[in-house]
């Protein structure tokens, strides 16, 4: 069994390929993926849990930090950058002031919020050395959660691997399935403020 995973995963991981600097790197942007992988195969004795941590928060620390910098000495061209998203970075710029740190600690476990945050820090007035401290302990956090669940949850995720290599075709309705009940909740949530609308604005009128 174990052989056999193994196998597959030297096959169709990049993480058994080229070892830590993949690692390292993909853990630049987020990389849960990448972590997650690599507990599994620490726990099939092919790469160090240890290393692989340290260097998943080493680099995830660094991807957070290098964003926030490089919003806060080049706010106006990160700014001109991020038009399109003015209105994402604002309201994270409100949550930032509502939250502070418990944002930063739980944006990193959500994809998308872990690039745009430290972007948000850095083009607002935010205590940069504050939110390099608060970004190293998340990445922590994160690091050695994830890392430890690919590790102690490696028979989980690698029954998951074979089951996608042997269907393929089962992870693109997997996704479509996701998408339609993502875009279902989005109906059903934009039909309940419609009517939350309605019945405020008929409030008023009477």
């Amino acid at each position: 069994m174990e052989n056999e995973a193994f196998e597959i995963l030297k096959n169709y991981s990049n993480l058994e390929s080229f070892g830590y600097l993949i690692l390292f790197l993909y853990c630049m942007g987020g990389g849960y993926v990448a972590i997650i992988s690599a507990g599994v195969l620490a726990a099939m004795g092919k790469l160090d849990l240890s290393v692989s941590i340290i260097l998943a928060i080493v680099g995830n620390v660094l991807g957070s930090s290098m964003f926030a910098l490089l919003a806060r000495f080049q706010r106006k061209d990160i700014a001109k950058m991020l038009r399109k998203h003015r209105r994402k970075i604002a309201y994270l710029q409100v949550m930032i002031r509502r939250y502070d740190w418990l944002l930063f600690l739980v944006s990193k476990f959500i994809h998308g919020a872990r690039t745009f945050v430290p972007l948000a820090v850095g083009i607002s007035a935010y205590n940069m050395v504050k939110f390099l401290v608060i970004n190293a302990v998340g990445a922590v956090l994160w690091g050695v959660s994830l890392g430890l669940l690919g590790y102690y949850a490696s028979g989980f995720f690698l029954e998951i691997i074979k089951v996608l290599l042997k269907y393929p075709y089962f992870a693109p309705l997997v996704f479509i399935g996701i998408v339609i009940l993502i875009a279902f909740y989005m109906y059903i949530k934009k039909r309940l403020k419609h009517n939350v609308f309605l019945q405020n604005l008929k409030n008023k009128n009477e």
